[in-house]
C-alpha cells in the first residue's frame, strides 16, 4: 500500500513578454509555500490580485501541488 504525504505547494504564473525573434517570449513567477489545502479559487485570486501588479499580459496561473509517495 502507498502511503502519500501532502507538501507545500507552489503558484506559477506565466506572463507574455511579447516577440522576440519571431517566438513569443515567456517569462513564470514561482510563489512557493503554500499551504497544501489551499483552495483552488483562493489561489487563483491571489494570482489575479499579483497580476493587477504586473504590466505583462497573463498566460496562465497554475497551482503545483508536491505530494511524496512512500
Amino acid at each position: 500500500m502507498v502511503n502519500e504525504m501532502k507538501n507545500p505547494s507552489s503558484l506559477r504564473i506565466k506572463l507574455d513578454l511579447g516577440m522576440v525573434d519571431g517566438k513569443t517570449k515567456v517569462k513564470s513567477k514561482t510563489f512557493s509555500s503554500l499551504k497544501p489545502d489551499a483552495l483552488a479559487q483562493n489561489v487563483y485570486d491571489v494570482g489575479e490580485a499579483l497580476m493587477a501588479l504586473q504590466e505583462y499580459e497573463v498566460l496562465e496561473i497554475a497551482k503545483i501541488d508536491n505530494t511524496t509517495l512512500a
